[in-house]
């Protein structure tokens, strides 16, 4: 298998690193970056999924807004995962990788503390989507169903990261200020749980 750096992709580790060491796992950017970080509800009414083709528009038409409201370029760096209890990467599962192609970047172990025989690590794969509904759609549902998780969105320079999950979508901005802005955009998509969750 090819590394990212071999397909010309930015030395992602380097990038990576100005988030602080952060590992590059999505639910745990909130808590790395608070200051930074806010959470959109996919639909009304904090609904978690979509039950029609309507509730699915709105769901993804709001993630869409959101990366136009971050400025995303036409390609964004995509961020999929899958798990095992080998540190070894193995085989993508092909619905998956038909809808976000990529190369394996890193494996990462959440938590170095568990007994090596219930351990399970996260095989990190890294490519990029081209910033249209019929190339993101397909990513995104599978998200928005649950057949996936740990998918982070971003521009090449890594400004910004974009957590979709069943739900919703945790937005990491440049700075607290943007953070504040692209939340007073949409109050209406925010948690009415005191934590923003």
């Amino acid at each position: 298998m090819t590394s990212p750096a071999d397909n010309g992709l930015p030395d992602f580790d380097r990038a990576w690193e100005s988030w602080g060491g952060t590992l590059p796992l999505g639910h745990l950017l909130r808590t790395a970056h608070p200051d930074r970080w806010v959470r959109f509800h996919s639909l009304p009414e904090s609904k978690r999924y979509a039950a029609t083709e309507e509730e699915y528009a709105t769901l993804l038409g709001r993630q869409h807004t959101l990366l136009a409201d971050l400025g995303a370029p036409q390609d964004l760096m995509a961020i999929t995962c899958e798990w095992s209890e080998d540190p070894s990467p193995r085989g993508r599962e092909p619905d998956l990788e038909r809808v976000a192609p990529g190369d394996h970047w890193r494996t990462v172990l959440e938590d170095e503390t568990e007994v090596p025989e219930f351990r399970t690590y996260t095989h990190l794969y890294l490519g990029t989507l081209t910033n249209l509904p019929a190339t993101l759609d397909p990513l995104l549902r599978k998200v928005a169903d649950f057949e996936t998780a740990g998918v982070i969105l971003a521009p090449r320079g890594l400004g910004w990261l974009v957590h979709p999950y069943d739900g919703g979508v945790d937005v990491v901005t440049a700075t607290p200020a943007e953070r504040d802005a692209l939340r007073a955009r949409h109050p209406d998509w925010l948690s009415q749980h005191p934590g923003g969750l």
